[in-house]
């Protein structure tokens, strides 16, 4: 009886620090990516990443990164043509952008993130960020 009311406070604290702080906001680092787009970079170049964030209440939500011939916009909503969307929770958005999560290494392998369409399309993507010090991201 202990032994299994243990285990469940144990799984709750996990559960606990799983659980994304009310203040993250998806879209405001998302918002970052036409900042810190270096259109040198991709002068001549056309790539369209999805984010698609879910089970995360009120960070659900699609965005869509579009780089053309050295713009970069972002827009709400969905892309029916794109060369990757990525589908994955607030919180392994979060730990990828802190770089807890290593993307390429982890993520994908583990399943934390699902991939459609180019699976390299979010290293090019940010292949062509230039991050300033005190930007407080690995990656976006």
């Amino acid at each position: 009886m202990i032994k299994q009311l243990l285990i469940e406070w144990a799984v709750k604290q996990r559960w606990k620090k799983m659980q994304v702080n009310e203040d993250y906001d998806v879209e405001a680092f998302l918002e970052k990516i036409p900042i810190y787009f270096d259109s040198e970079k991709a002068a001549n170049r056309k790539l369209t990443v999805v984010y698609e964030i879910h089970d995360s209440g009120k960070n659900n939500g699609v965005w869509t990164v579009s780089i053309n011939e050295g713009k970069c916009t972002l827009s709400k909503g969905d892309s029916e043509q794109y060369d990757t969307k990525l589908y994955m929770t607030a919180e392994t958005y979060r730990r990828i952008l802190s770089g807890r999560l290593d993307f390429v290494r982890l993520a994908y392998s583990t399943g934390a993130v699902r991939f459609f369409g180019n699976t390299l399309g979010h290293r090019e993507l940010n292949h062509y960020l230039t991050f300033p010090k005190n930007a407080g991201v690995a990656a976006l």
